[in-house]
């Protein structure tokens, strides 16, 4: 089953519902953007949208749409047991319980006063209505109804690669859609306005719109304030079921859950194992919000496996996805009764719902395209040969500071130490061509600090300590790896291994650098045809173009210049080579 369809049955209905209501918003929008351009051609495609959405059809699932969606919401609503949840999750909440209190009000308005009233709810008669003494509240309304929308799509889709590369201008569309809304709601609002100060001229939009009597405004706003009360009252019922739960579940039996590695805390029976850590502010990745699409907050089960009930839909749909063993479990869909010992495979760092919310971006297991750099010393054992193991532990320091000082200073981070080299990697915040652009920094930053390193250590060695780097692009994957309280922050891909494969070759060819033509034209740069060969990759079909770098203090100022938004920072560096 396709990653973006898993769920159980309501899950999935409330996803097409809520798609099914965004898309309406998003037509009843772009049509009122229109406005920006004029009344006329604002009304023409309104009478066109609403053949399709006020036919029998139309109606029938616009309205069911809007019913299953709010009846599904309020059912996951009252069975929560905590609300310590990532900001994104308590916001979408919190916009879910707002937005009727405006939107039922509307739909009386419009709807209603044309299934009554036969009112002719267009345009012209609802900004006549609405402009201006409640353009305030009806712009928080397509406010708060797209940003609620945008949450619940963006948070669907991430899980899905495509949708990533797409970002970029689906923010710019998300941002621009609402704000030409907004501006035609004004313009035309205010071109009604306008109109109707004549007397004369307002009478005609009342006979055309056919406005209701005094008795009929009288009945809509009983019926606004029915729809509200009555709202509040589901609300008020929703805080019943949730205080009774509540108060049972304080009252229910106790279960000891051991973390490995980390605490063991006693709770009720009850809530899932990920709300027992969020209650517990045991920091547990969840990057769907708990709907078994995702298995970040998979935990491997050490004891008291046996007395969990079998997998069944949709656990056992995305276990099965990821080939996971049979002791491992989705801890958004296990609720223990007995004591278990569990170990979690992805963890965050920090604790409550802002740490899972960190996770949610990078350490939960995110594929991003970034540069990856190797550097290594050169004839390591050659200078250490004779040393002792005090004097190599304070050599590894020396270069490690060194290097480890220059790549932080471009942007980089360090993600481990292998043997006398360093992996780095770099664009996590600039993006893979900024990333291309800090490396190149680094190396050229490196080269300089090991003037200063062998001007301390170079005597005492006998000879210069020399660097040999490979460097190369590609798309890695982020996540927390290991076991129990041993778990980094790591890269994963082939990548890697590409940049220490061009490593060998920059010893091999006695340069400092060898990176791959594509991080070079990510990074701006179109090296000369002279430096450019091409090298035979493990794992790759075709040969890869390779430029080789014969010193980092070499590479042209042009190349290194910061991009647009890029911040480069300074350090201090001695004077390059005459």
């Amino acid at each position: 089953m396709h990653i973006l369809t898993r769920g159980d049955i309501p899950q999935r209905l409330r996803l097409v519902s809520g798609l099914i209501l965004f898309v309406f918003a998003l037509t009843h929008f772009l049509n009122t953007a229109v406005g920006l351009v004029s009344l006329e051609q604002m009304d023409a495609i309104d009478r066109w949208r609403v053949l399709v959405i006020r036919s029998l059809p139309g109606t029938i699932i616009f309205a069911s749409a809007l019913v299953v969606h709010m009846l599904f919401a309020l059912w996951k609503l009252a069975r929560r047991n905590t609300f310590r949840l990532p900001w994104w999750e308590l916001l979408q909440i919190a916009l879910g319980l707002l937005i009727p209190f405006l939107l039922f009000p509307h739909i009386v308005n419009t709807r209603i006063a044309s299934s009554v009233f036969n009112v002719e709810d267009n345009y012209l008669y609802e900004l006549a209505r609405l402009w201006p003494a409640n353009a305030i509240l009806q712009s928080t309304l397509l406010l708060m109804v797209w940003i609620h929308g945008c949450i619940g799509i963006h948070f669907w889709l991430r899980l899905h690669a495509p949708y990533r590369a797409m970002q970029p201008a689906l923010l710019f569309l998300a941002i621009a859609i609402p704000l030409a809304s907004l501006g035609g709601f004004m313009v035309s609002g205010r071109a009604v306005a306008a109109l109707i100060e004549n007397p004369d001229a307002l009478q005609r939009v009342r006979e055309l719109t056919r406005w209701p009597n005094a008795e009929a405004d009288a009945l809509l706003a009983t019926y606004r304030t029915w729809t509200r009360l009555g709202f509040l009252g589901v609300l008020g019922l929703i805080a019943a079921i949730f205080a009774v739960r509540y108060l049972s579940w304080i009252a229910a039996p106790k279960v000891a859950i051991s973390y490995a590695g980390g605490a063991t805390i006693n709770v009720p029976i009850g809530p899932t194992l990920l709300e027992i850590s969020r209650l517990n502010k045991i920091p547990h990745a969840s990057v769907c919000g708990g709907r078994a699409r995702c298995s970040t907050c998979r935990v491997r089960i050490e004891e008291g496996g046996e007395n969990l009930p079998p997998a069944v839909f949709p656990e056992s749909v995305t276990l099965a996805a990821i080939e996971a063993p049979a002791n491992v479990r989705l801890a958004c869909q296990i609720r223990p009764t007995k004591p278990l010992v569990v170990t979690q495979l992805l963890r965050p760092v920090g604790t409550g719902p802002d740490a899972v919310g960190v996770a949610e971006s990078d350490s939960s297991g995110t594929e991003k395209p970034l540069a990856v750099l190797y550097v290594n010393m050169r004839e390591f054992n050659e200078l250490t040969r004779t040393k002792l193991p005090y004097d190599v532990v304070f050599l590894l320091n020396q270069f490690f500071t060194a290097v480890g000082t220059a790549i932080r200073a471009q942007g980089g981070t360090i993600d481990k130490y292998v043997g006398d080299g360093v992996i780095a990697v770099f664009g996590q915040k600039q993006g893979v061509e900024g990333g291309c652009r800090q490396a190149l920094r680094a190396i050229r930053a490196i080269d300089l600090a090991l003037d200063h390193l062998n001007s301390a250590v170079g005597p005492e060695l006998g000879k210069p300590v020399r660097i040999a780097a490979g460097l190369h692009a590609g798309h890695l994957v982020l996540g927390r790896i290991g076991h129990g309280q041993a778990v980094d922050l790591t890269v994963i891909g082939p990548a890697i291994r590409t940049a220490l494969e061009l490593e060998q070759f920059a010893k091999d060819r006695e340069v400092q650098l060898v990176l791959s033509l594509d991080v070079a034209r990510l990074a701006g740069w179109n090296p000369d045809d002279a430096l450019v060969s091409s090298v035979r990759v493990r794992g790759m079909d075709e040969p890869l173009d390779v430029v080789d770098v014969p010193r980092g203090r070499d590479l042209a100022v042009t190349i290194l210049a910061p991009g647009q938004g890029e911040r480069v920072q300074r350090t201090a560096q001695p004077a390059e080579d005459a």
